[in-house]
């Protein structure tokens, strides 16, 4: 990732027409987006809940994935504003998954030091009421999709953070083409996770390893479809972790221990561009 501001007309992998992210969303992250939205225009004075339409995701790919579901969260409303004579509310739908396998396989690598909610996927559905399709000439959406992602961006970087994630930053915004054939609005951010040494047992010796840092990047995209706002995201670790040690306890002995995390930051990409380019 490059830092910027620009927006780019790319598939969101940096690469024109690549069609694809990740394997295994990395840490990530989850962020129930925060939302804006419309409600009841009556002139009464009175607000109205938005549906609460969760957001449609790609089982199929969530399971071959082995993801498994760790939430489902509400809010509603999420947010109330008053625009003009009208007052606007909205309800949110949160979808959280992690990848159970990939945190277990990473804390027994590191002896149990780098054991935290790292591999995480969420979409999020943000609802309005009266629906956003109703608004005459599509007045107000532009609106309501950058009250919601700023909301959500929020959100997803408190996450990261929550995850044990330090100096979260954003790097650069672009665009991607999702599934459906809109055009979602990508940011992209970049994140450090730290964790500790271990030692590693050589018959009646020990050899210490020293804990290191894994850079991490993560994204978050939101578009209008569906007469709604869908923000979808994740992260993954952007670089492998290897290390070698070697010590010798005396002239004749040379321990040498190897460590390395396989970490494939580009499966990974692959595998949560794909996800996020389905939800509908």
């Amino acid at each position: 990732m490059h830092p910027g501001n620009e927006r780019n007309e790319t598939d969101g992998s940096g690469n024109e027409g690549r069609e694809g992210w990740s394997r295994r969303a990395y840490l990530g992250v989850a962020a129930a987006a925060g939302a804006s939205a419309l409600a009841g225009c009556s002139g009464q004075g009175s607000t109205v809940s938005a549906a609460r339409r969760p957001p449609k995701v790609p089982e199929g790919r969530l399971d071959e994935g082995g993801w498994e579901q760790t939430d489902d969260v509400t809010d509603d409303p999420a947010f109330e504003q008053s625009v003009g004579p009208m007052t606007l509310t909205a309800a949110t739908r949160t979808l959280l998954y992690e990848d159970t396998a990939l945190r277990e396989r990473i804390a027994e690598q590191t002896l149990g030091r780098a054991d935290a909610q790292l591999a995480t996927f969420f979409a999020t559905r943000a609802t309005f009421d009266p629906d956003i399709t109703s608004l005459p000439a599509g007045a107000g959406r532009q609106q309501l999709l950058d009250r919601v992602e700023s909301q959500s961006q929020q959100a997803f970087q408190s996450r990261l953070k929550q995850a044990g994630l330090t100096d979260v930053t954003k790097t650069s915004e672009e665009t991607m083409q999702v599934a459906s054939g809109a055009e979602a609005r990508l940011t992209n951010f970049e994140a450090t996770y730290a964790f500790d040494g271990f030692s590693v047992d050589l018959g009646d010796r020990k050899i210490a390893i020293e804990g290191g840092e894994i850079t991490v990047a993560g994204h978050l995209a939101a578009w209008i479809g569906d007469g709604s706002v869908l923000v979808t995201g994740g992260a993954y670790p952007d670089e492998n972790f290897e290390r070698e040690v070697t010590k010798s306890p005396s002239e004749a002995i040379s321990l040498t221990v190897d460590v390395d995390l396989g970490l494939e930051p580009e499966t990974y990409r692959d595998e949560l561009f794909g996800l996020m380019k389905r939800v509908r």
